[in-house]
Formats: C-alpha cells, sequence, structure tokens
C-alpha cells in the first residue's frame, strides 16, 4: 500500500486548531509528491451545486461553519484535491493522506472538521462502475457522515467502531441502516477507556463474516487514529499494535483495500500508526511496537452487553 502525498493538503490551515497541517510533517519531509487533478468534478456524486457553492464561498471570506469545522481561501482547492486523492487511492489500492478529512460531513452539512466526505465520495463512483464496497471506519469518531449517505443502500456495507458516546454522538447499535440497507449499517459503539484487546476482539468477529457473506470487491477504510491512548480528543486506550492488527486481518480477508485520512491529532503518534496499519497491510513488520492494552472489567462488561445486542438486531440479516 503506498501513499498518495500533495503539498495542497497543508494549505488547508488556521491557527490553534488540532486539525493542521502538521499532521503530515512526517510525510511531507518523507513522501514524495503525487500528480492529482482536481477533483471538483466528482463533487455531484454526492453533493448539489447550493451545497457546493456554500463550501466554496466560505472558503473565499475565510468563515468557520461551525464552531470546530474552519475554512481558509486554499480550503475549497484542498478538499477538491484531497476528493481527487481518494478516488485515486480507490483505483490504486493506495492510503489518502488528503486533507481535511471527510467522514462526519452530510449530504448536506460540513461538520467535525469535514467539508467534503472522501470516501463516500470515492465509493459513490466505484458504486457507478457496478462496485461492491465495504466501508471500515476506525476513527475514534463515529462517521456519521458516511452512515447517513448509505443508510438506504444495500451496496454498501458500513461498519464503524468509535467511542460512544462521544462527538458526534451517533452510532448506537440499533442504527442498522434502512429499507435496501437495513443490515447494512454496524455500529461497534466502545465504552470509554477500551483497550486494544475488545477493539480488535470486535473486528475478528465481523472481518470474516464480512468477507464470506457480504464478499465485497473492494475495501475503503476511514482511517482515523484519535482512538490511540495518546489523543487528547478522546478516552480510548488504543496502540500502534491495534493498528498493525487491524492492517493484517484485513490483508487476510481482502484483496482491494484502499484509505483515507480521518483523525488523529497528537503529532509525535499520528505518523507512526500510518505507518504501522499500512504496514500491517502491506504484510510487512511493525516498526513501532507498543505494550497491549487490556480493558478492565467494567469496560469489558459493558462491552459485552452492547456486542450481545447488537448481534441480536443483526441475526435477521447475517450469519453469526
Amino acid at each position: 500500500m503506498n501513499f498518495i502525498y500533495n503539498k495542497i493538503f497543508l494549505k488547508h490551515k488556521t491557527s490553534n486548531h488540532p486539525e493542521c497541517p502538521a499532521r503530515l510533517s512526517y510525510f511531507d519531509k518523507n513522501t514524495g509528491e503525487t500528480k492529482l487533478e482536481n477533483g471538483e468534478k466528482y463533487l455531484n456524486l454526492i453533493y448539489n451545486k447550493d451545497y457546493i457553492g456554500l463550501i466554496k464561498k466560505s472558503s473565499e471570506k475565510e468563515l468557520h461553519i461551525d464552531a470546530d469545522t474552519y475554512t481558509n481561501k486554499y480550503s475549497y482547492e484542498a478538499a477538491c484535491f484531497s476528493v481527487a486523492s481518494a478516488i485515486k487511492a480507490s483505483e490504486q489500492n493506495s492510503f489518502s493522506l488528503g486533507r481535511p478529512p471527510g467522514h462526519h460531513a452530510t449530504k448536506s452539512k460540513a461538520m467535525g472538521f469535514c467539508l467534503f466526505n472522501n470516501i463516500a465520495i470515492a465509493t459513490k463512483n466505484l458504486i457507478s462502475k457496478g462496485k461492491k464496497v465495504f466501508i471500515i471506519d476506525f476513527d475514534g469518531h463515529h462517521g456519521n457522515g458516511t452512515q447517513e449517505i448509505f443508510y438506504n443502500s444495500g451496496n454498501v456495507l458500513y461498519l464503524s467502531t468509535h467511542q460512544f458516546s462521544a462527538f458526534p454522538g451517533t452510532g448506537w447499535i440499533d442504527e442498522i441502516g434502512e429499507n435496501k440497507g437495513k443490515g447494512f449499517n454496524i455500529n461497534i459503539p466502545l465504552p470509554p477507556e477500551t483497550g486494544d484487546d475488545l477493539f480488535l476482539q470486535s473486528l475478528n468477529t465481523f472481518i470474516p463474516i464480512i468477507n464470506k457473506q457480504f464478499k465485497p470487491d473492494i475495501v475503503g477504510v476511514s482511517a482515523g487514529f484519535d482512538g490511540h491512548y495518546s489523543d487528547s480528543l478522546l478516552q480510548l486506550n488504543l496502540t500502534t499494535n491495534a493498528y498493525y492488527e487491524i492492517g493484517k486481518l484485513l490483508s487476510n480477508n481482502f484483496n482491494n483495500i484502499f484509505a483515507c485520512l480521518e483523525g488523529g491529532y497528537n503529532l509525535k503518534f499520528i505518523h507512526r500508526n500510518i505507518l504501522d496499519f499500512v504496514n500491517g497491510v502491506s504484510k510487512k513488520e511493525q516498526q513501532f511496537k507498543e505494550e497491549f492494552t487490556k480493558s478492565d472489567n467494567d469496560v469489558k462488561n459493558d462491552f459485552k452487553l452492547r456486542m450481545s445486542i447488537l448481534k441480536e438486531n443483526l441475526k435477521d440479516y447475517w450469519t453469526l
């Protein structure tokens, strides 16, 4: 799995914000630039002219869309190139380092640092080519935008692991999709202080089932690293080991995998987590081993109850 990187991703910035260009400083120094087209032409796969115009005007005027989500004069351009990076990643089984991130952006609302939903646009493009897509989102926050966009679709299976109830407050075990999409939306809401053990247990439960029963043509990963114990925005207790192991698990079950960067805000650890996730996917040795974390009994009991109810909610759709 190779990286897709372009310096345009650094131009989306404001002062004193966790979603900052410094998140990519390691890759700016160590990764060559990828030639990208402007991805503006792909926006209409999900967004209407009014929404696109809103983001463009906000960028021109350097407005904050909400308390968390900013723009500057380069944000619209950077977001369009981030979309193009996601498209290219989906075609090449690569990792898009595009920013701003995307998984909180709904069809009609920018939020949670996100302007356009990069992985959703790439997935829509794949669907238009007749592909069946599994999206796994292991960002520590729930990808409410991606869930909303595909909530009625049977061509996309969306699975999210996330701390509940953290921002944005969605992603509970009863949110399983609607209409043709019923059963194709799987939320694994993790209690605060969840460690590597339960995170990996949950994915080891569902990934083989999805491989054998859904049989996707391609897997898109919303790769967020804010579940790491060092990250100040959440209270999960994951280590680099978790990201390496999920990379291996995906690679052992699927042939075609691409990824889009979402969260992860500790500047010391984000590149380590990204690199070891990619090492896992590429079946290379882990570079940054940490002490494996285990959840305490209260967390285990809470998690066990949630998983039991989730399986009950899904039993009519999958053989669990």
